[in-house]
C-alpha cells in the first residue's frame, strides 16, 4: 500500500513556498515554519503505519522536521526527526507510535535523533496535521520537500551521493581551527599533550575536596547541612563540590548501520581496530532505549578509539588512560560521572558515581516503562537490581549511585499513571490494589463512586474491564487518580531504594536525574527516598530550577547533566544549548558552575560529556559538539582553560568568599 500526499493546497505560516522542478521549496527568513496539510485527517490516514517524506535541507547544521497531530478532543502529539545538512533525508514518521507508548523511536538510515512528545492520540480522530521546521538559530534557511506518502511497510533508503566523513571521523564539508589533516598531525598533538606538566589545583586533597572547610570524617562520602547551606563531604571530612564529567572513555561509539557509504573508511572490525567496535546490545544506554529494535550484534564504531589505535598502536589504552587522568586533574574535575569506563575509574583514583543497570520493568507495564509496582515481580526485580551494589559497597571513592536516568514516563508532566493503568493495563496487581483502595475511599458504595466519576459500574470489579480517559469526565475522578498515582510513584522509587540501602549502606542515593522535575508533583514525590535530588538541566543558568526545587525540597541538589556546544568546530549540531563559539562555551561553563556552587542547595554539576559525538550520531542519532575533546582526542583548549579557571575558585564561591560569575551567556 502506498498513498501519495499532495502538497498543492497546504497552508503556510512564517515561510514562502514555490515549485522548483518536482520539489516544493520552503524558504524561511527567520523562526519556525508551519505547513498545515488539510487533506491529512483521520480518514485519510486509514491503517497506514508510516508517513514518509523526502527532504533536502540546504543548511549547514542539523535541523528538525516535526509532525504535529491534533485530535478532536484537544489532545496532541508530535514526533521530530533531525536531518543531516546537505543530504537527502528519507524521514519516516511512525504512525503506529502516536499512542505515546515510546519516547525515542528507532533510527532509520540517513536521519538523526527522533523523539515523540505527548500522551498519545487515536489516529482515526486526527483533525489537523502540521509539519514544523524548527531549530531557528540561523536566518534564510531553505528546504526542498521532494515527496511524501503513506505506506504500511518501511521503504528503501537512498544511498549517499558522496562521502561526508573522513578517515579520522571528521566532517569533510567543514574546516575549523584545530582540525587534523593527517594521522601524523593528530599524533603529534597527542605527544605534545603527553609531555605537558602536571598542575594540581591548590588547596584540594586527593579526593578533590576543600582542605580549608572541614567536617567530621567518616571514611565515606556523605551530606552535611551547615547553617542554611548543604554540602557533600568527602571521606576525609573536607567539603566537596562534585565537579564532574559524564562518559569518560576512549571514544563514543557511533551508529553506522545504513550510513556506511558516508564513510571514507571503516577499518576491519576483526583486526587491530576491533577495540573501536561495539555491539549495540552491549551498551547499557542503547538497551535502555532500543532493546529489541535492532539485533544485539549490530555494530557501532568509535572513530576516536580508532584514532588512538592509529596514534599509539598496542599501547593505546594505557597511554590514553594516563593522559586523560592527568588532564582531568589539571582541569579540576573531581568526579567521573555516569557511564565512565570502569577500568579507567580503577586506574585514575578519581571519585566517581554510577548508575545501576536495568531499572526493574515488569512484563506488563502501565505506561511506557512504568512497571506494575504492586506486583511481586516488581519487588523481586528490585531486590535483584539493587544487588549490583554489592561490588561497590566497600569502595570509599564511590560518592553514590543513581537509580535511573530520565525515566520516559516522567516526560509527561503530572501524568495520571492510574488513568493509564485503567486504560491499558487493568489486568495488573496495581489495578487490583487500586480497586481495593477506591472501594475503601467510597466506603464500598459504587453508586457514590458512579455519581462522583460520572460512570455506570455495577460493582468496583468492573474496573477490571478498563475505562477510557475517565479523568476527562470528572474533576473528582482526576483527583482520585492523581492520589493513587502518587502511591504508585512512591512504590516505584521506594522499593528499589529500600533494597539499595541494604546492599550499600555507606553510599549516597543520588536519585533519578529527572529532566523536568520542578513543579512536577509526581516526580517530586520520589525525593523522600533519596539522599540527594538530581536533575538534568540544559539552560544558561540553573538557578531558577534550583530555586523551584528548593521551594519544595530541603535537601542537597546535584545537576546530573548540562552542557554547551557551538558550531565553530567540527560537527553539524551544537547540542541542546548553543553558544557562539568555544570561548563562549568556556564563559558559559564558568557561569553555570559558579552559580550552582553559590546556591544553598547546590552540591555539584556534571558536564555531559567528555567526548564529542560521531558525525553521524551515537546509538540514538545524537551528533553534538560539546566535548572536552574532539574525535582526534584533542582538547578544545579555550574551553578547557575555563574548566581550570572555574574549578580553582569553586570552593571560594561555594563558601560565599567571592561572587559567582555574572553576565549573560551569549547564545548563537
Amino acid at each position: 500500500m502506498k498513498k501519495m500526499v499532495s502538497f498543492e493546497n497546504i497552508l503556510v505560516e512564517n515561510a514562502q513556498i514555490e515549485r522548483v522542478d518536482d520539489a516544493l521549496r520552503v524558504k524561511i527568513a527567520k523562526g519556525n515554519a508551519v505547513l498545515t496539510l488539510p487533506e491529512m485527517t483521520g480518514d485519510f490516514y486509514g491503517n497506514a503505519k508510516y508517513f514518509v517524506l523526502d527532504v533536502l535541507p540546504h543548511v549547514d547544521y542539523c535541523e528538525s522536521v516535526q509532525l504535529h497531530l491534533y485530535e478532536k478532543s484537544g489532545r496532541k502529539i508530535h514526533m521530530h526527526i533531525r536531518l543531516f545538512p546537505g543530504v537527502v533525508g528519507r524521514i519516516v514518521f511512525r504512525l503506529d507510535l502516536m499512542d505515546g507508548s515510546l519516547l525515542f523511536p528507532p533510527l532509520t538510515p540517513g536521519t538523526m535523533k527522533s523523539e515523540i512528545r505527548g500522551q498519545g492520540i487515536v489516529m482515526a480522530d486526527v483533525e489537523k496535521t502540521e509539519l514544523h521546521i524548527v531549530e531557528p538559530r540561523q536566518e534564510n534557511r531553505v528546504f526542498d520537500i521532494l515527496g511524501g506518502w503513506l505506506c504500511d511497510e518501511l521503504p528503501e533508503f537512498p544511498k549517499a551521493e558522496k562521502t561526508t566523513v573522513d578517515v579520522l571521523g571528521q566532517w569533510k564539508e567543514k574546516e575549523w581551527p584545530g582540525k587534523a589533516h593527517s594521522v601524523e598531525e593528530m599524533k603529534q598533538a597527542l605527544l605534545a599533550d603527553e609531555a605537558a606538566a602536571d598542575e594540581p589545583i591548590p588547596g584540594w586533597n586527593a579526593y578533590g575536596g576543600c582542605t580549608d572547610k572541614q567536617f567530621e570524617a567518616t571514611g565515606w562520602f556523605r551530606t552535611q547541612k551547615d547553617c542554611d547551606r548543604w554540602y557533600l563531604v568527602d571521606p576525609e571530612g573536607c567539603a566537596f563540590f562534585s565537579s564532574g564529567v559524564f562518559g569518560v572513555y576512549p571514544g563514543e561509539p557511533g551508529w553506522i548501520l545504513g550510513v556506511e557509504d558516508h564513510m571514507d573508511e571503516l577499518p576491519d572490525p576483526s583486526g587491530a581496530f576491533a577495540p573501536a567496535y561495539d555491539h549495540a546490545g552491549d551498551l547499557e544506554l542503547y538497551r535502555r532505549k532500543f532493546s529489541g529494535m535492532f539485533p544485539d550484534e549490530t555494530l557501532l564504531y568509535a572513530p576516536a578509539t580508532g584514532n588512538l589505535i592509529r596514534a599509539f598502536g598496542d599501547e593505546w589504552y594505557d597511554r590514553w588512560a594516563k593522559l586523560t587522568a592527568r588532564r582531568l586533574r589539571r582541569w579540576g574535575i573531581n568526579t567521573l560521572s555516569m557511564f565512565s569506563d570502569p577500568e579507567f575509574i580503577k586506574r585514575s583514583k578519581i571519585p566517581y558515581v554510577i548508575m545501576l543497570k536495568g531499572y526493574p520493568v515488569t512484563k506488563k507495564t502501565i505506561f511506557r516503562e512504568f512497571p506494575d509496582v504492586f506486583s511481586r515481580e516488581y519487588d523481586d526485580l528490585s531486590r535483584n537490581f539493587a544487588s549490583q551494589l554489592k561490588d561497590y559497597a566497600d569502595d570509599p571513592l564511590l560518592i553514590g549511585y543513581f537509580l535511573n536516568n530520565e525515566p520516559t514516563w516522567g516526560f509527561v508532566t503530572d501524568i495520571l499513571l492510574a488513568e493509564k493503568m485503567l486504560e491499558d493495563a487493568p489486568e495488573t496487581a496495581s489495578c487490583e490494589a487500586f480497586i481495593q483502595w477506591i472501594s475503601e475511599r467510597y466506603n464500598g458504595d459504587v453508586a457514590a463512586f458512579n455519581a462522583a466519576w460520572k460512570q455506570e459500574l455495577t460493582c468496583f470489579e468492573d474496573l477490571k474491564k478498563g475505562l477510557f480517559r475517565p479523568a476527562e469526565r470528572s474533576q473528582t475522578a482526576w483527583n482520585d487518580l492523581m492520589d493513587f498515582t502518587m502511591i504508585m510513584v512512591d512504590m516505584y522509587a521506594g522499593i528499589p531504594a529500600k533494597y539499595a540501602r541494604e546492599y550499600a549502606p555507606h553510599h549516597l542515593n543520588l536519585g533519578m536525574r529527572f529532566a523536568h522535575a520542578e513543579g512536577n508533583a509526581s516526580l517530586l514525590r520520589t525525593a523522600q527516598h533519596f539522599d540527594v535530588f538530581s536533575l538534568n538541566c540544559y539552560q544558561a543558568d540553573p538557578v531558577d530550577k534550583l530555586d523551584g526545587l528548593h521551594k519544595d525540597l530541603d535537601m542537597p541538589i546535584l545537576v546530573g547533566e548540562f552542557h554547551f556546544g557551538a558550531l565553530d568546530a567540527g560537527l553539524p549540531h551544537p547540542s541542546l544549548f548553543w553558544v557562539k563559539n568555544q570561548y563562549e562555551r568556556g564563559k558559559a561553563y564558568e557561569r553555570y558552575q559558579t552559580r550552582t556552587a553559590a546556591h544553598e542547595c547546590g552540591v555539584g554539576s556534571h558536564y555531559f560529556a567528555y567526548n564529542d559525538q560521531p558525525v553521524w550520531g551515537r546509538y540514538d542519532g545524537e551528533n553534538y559538539q560539546f566535548g572536552f575533546v574532539d574525535v582526534c582526542n584533542k582538547p578544545y583548549e579555550v574551553f578547557t582553560e575555563a574548566l581550570r579557571r572555574t574549578n580553582e575558585k569553586i570552593y571560594d564561591v561555594m563558601q560565599g568568599h567571592i561572587p559567582p560569575e555574572g553576565g549573560e551567556t551569549q547564545r548563537l
